[in-house]
């Protein structure tokens, strides 16, 4: 070998050592770094993290409050039955709500641990009944959507959410994330393992640490999960099936197809039919089915105390197995159903129109807030109410109807109504393909406007304005003679919900802007915007005047704001609403107002108009 070859030979012996001696180095670095990141300490601390309870603030701002009073959950706390209602937490008789200080209506979850009853709110969050009342659920976690409780035999409280399934120690100070899937309903299976089922299917979760193990269900949409005689049973949207604790799959239940809920009782799977007479259906392990008459068509079924409960319009039943059901609980006072998309003031009633019903009327000076149901035929998800010339009307999503006699009938137009407004001429309706005037002419952005979803209208005098999701525009004599218009820097946000002529101008409200004002002046129209409502989603048709002065907006997500009595800036008035998810305000009577309403998601709130905050 010459002497350069032999130079070349070492030189890259030299280099693959070195190379080797780096990897080795970057392999022992990088099993450093694997085994940091995966020791028990880092891992324990991706998975548990502080829990603590908060006492809830009650609202220094009184009122009457109304829910829809359905039953959702029950659970026995220390002998003692809790209801878990649309109107709050009952006990024995007192219902607890956003006076008392939860952060909204809905109760949907309610579990004991340990004796301490537990609560979930429909919206959002989780807590317990302290000694002086609700404590609210901080943890490391952020706000949990919790559907459903367990407590294990241990005393450990199990949480199951739309974030995953969680544990919590009784007196720990601590929760444990065990998995990431969505849970609404558990099952606790021997040797501590946890069934859950939600939305991504049916899993069976190990306490110790271990990958969850995943079992087919007929369809991956899981409602139920229970254990009956020894063996799981799922309840999807597919129907009920069943198979062995250890199954990797779950087998359809041959007469179960339509048992998308239920619950395990006395060794059966119990749930309520969606069809045929009013019924309560068992299905046996050995393939057998029974049918329970009914009084009524009952919500849901229950389990408290190992006592079988159903729910139904006219209240809380009780399962007797010589009786059948008999009525414990009448419903309270209440809504028909609790989402309140428009109010109207109208005479000595005021008129309530639902985002998923029909119409509804109340008494507004009645001692027990509460609404009675008003005979609606097609009339169904109502958007806006206008009394006018002594009748009713009203925009649904079946289109614009009159309310007039005890009945409703329907009028000709163009399909789904969406707002309302009174003309010198006569009603006018905003529909998705365009607004109809009296006459009547239907014009559209093919004429001219700058959308064809008129979401908001206001009269003025012989003008109209229109309000679309592009901006703005105003029509008189049938023309369009006016449009502003995304880009122009003038709107806060090119979607209008809502429109308030005032003396000093047309008062505009926006989805995802907040507020502006346009002002009529000698040198033509100016605009004002008010940049502490910068971002609000005002919801369609949430805007009113009072008197004093000042202008009310309901928003979607941040309650109700208000501008103090010269107009000059909107704050957030702190007021006990059944949800920060405003859709509709009225005043009773319209003169004079002795009450202020506002409809949310979750239920009516009546406020003595003397006892709405200033806005300073």
């Amino acid at each position: 070998m010459t002497p350069v070859a032999r130079r070349a030979a070492l030189l890259g012996a030299g280099v693959l050592l070195a190379a080797g001696l780096g990897a080795a180095v970057l392999f022992v670095r990088l099993d450093r770094t694997v085994s940091r990141e995966s020791a028990p300490g880092r891992l324990r601390a991706e998975r548990v993290r502080p829990l603590a309870f908060v006492a809830a603030e009650r609202p220094g701002t009184t009122g009457g409050i109304a829910g829809d009073g359905r039953v959702l959950d029950a659970a026995d706390v220390a002998g003692v039955l809790h209801l878990a209602t649309g109107s709050g937490l009952e006990v024995e008789g007192r219902t607890l709500d956003v006076l008392d200080g939860l952060p909204s209506l809905r109760v949907s979850a309610v579990a004991s641990w340990r004796g301490t009853p537990v609560f979930a709110l429909e919206r959002g969050g989780w807590g317990r009944l302290g000694p002086s009342g609700p404590e609210l659920a901080t943890s490391g976690f952020g706000t949990l959507d919790v559907r459903t409780f367990a407590e294990s035999e241990g005393g450990e409280l199990l949480v199951g959410a739309r974030q995953g399934l969680f544990r919590a120690p009784f007196g720990s100070g601590e929760v444990e994330s065990l998995d990431g899937s969505p849970v609404r309903s558990i099952a606790l299976l021997p040797g501590g393992e946890v069934a859950s089922g939600g939305e991504l299917g049916l899993r069976v979760v190990s306490r110790g640490g271990a990958a969850p193990r995943l079992v087919g269900t007929p369809d991956p949409w899981v409602g139920t999960v229970a254990v009956v005689e020894g063996e799981l049973w799922a309840a999807t949207a597919a129907g009920a099936a069943r198979g062995p604790l250890d199954a990797t799959a779950l087998t359809p239940v041959p007469r179960g197809s339509d048992a998308t809920a239920g619950v395990s009782w006395s060794g059966t799977f119990r749930f309520v039919p969606p069809e045929g007479p009013p019924r309560v259906s068992s299905l046996f392990p050995d393939g057998s089915r029974r049918e329970t008459p009914a009084p009524e068509r009952f919500r849901r079924i229950l389990v408290a105390g190992g006592v079988l409960f159903a729910d139904g319009p006219s209240g809380l039943h009780r399962f007797d197995a010589a009786r059948g059901f008999a009525l414990v609980r009448a419903t309270p006072p209440s809504l028909p159903m609790p989402h309140v998309n428009a109010l109207a003031a109208d005479g000595s009633r005021l008129w309530v129109g639902f985002f998923e019903g029909g119409l509804a009327t109340a008494d507004p000076r009645a001692a027990a807030l509460s609404a009675t149901s008003f005979p609606s035929g097609d009339a169904w998800g109502v958007n806006a109410l206008l009394p006018m010339g002594g009748v009713v009307y009203a925009a649904t999503l079946r289109g614009a109807f009159r309310v007039a006699g005890g009945g409703v009938r329907l009028l000709e137009g163009a399909g789904a109504a969406f707002s309302l407004a009174a003309t010198g001429s006569g009603l006018a309706v905003g529909y998705g393909q365009g607004v109809l005037l009296p006459g009547p002419r239907l014009l559209s952005a093919f004429h001219g406007l700058p959308g064809n979803q008129a979401y908001a209208l206001a009269g003025v005098g012989d003008a109209l304005w229109v309000g679309t999701p592009t901006g703005l525009g105003r029509v008189e004599r049938h023309r369009v003679t006016e449009r502003v218009l995304p880009g122009e820097g003038k709107l806060p946000h090119p979607w209008v919900t809502a429109l308030l002529p005032l003396a000093d101008g047309l008062w505009v409200a926006t989805y995802g802007g907040g507020i502006g004002v346009r002002r009529s002046g000698d040198e033509g129209p100016s605009w004002e915007t008010f940049p502490e409502t910068r971002g609000l989603r005002v919801n369609a048709g949430a805007l009113l005047a009072l008197p004093g002065g000042r202008v009310c907006a309901g928003t979607q997500g941040a309650g109700v704001w208000c501008s103090d009595r010269a107009r000059a800036r909107f704050a957030r008035v702190d007021l006990p609403l059944p949800s920060p998810d405003v859709f509709a305000l009225a005043t009773f009577p319209g003169e004079s107002p002795d009450f202020l309403f506002a409809g949310t998601s979750e239920g009516l709130l009546r406020l003595p108009a003397a006892a709405l905050p200033e806005t300073r």
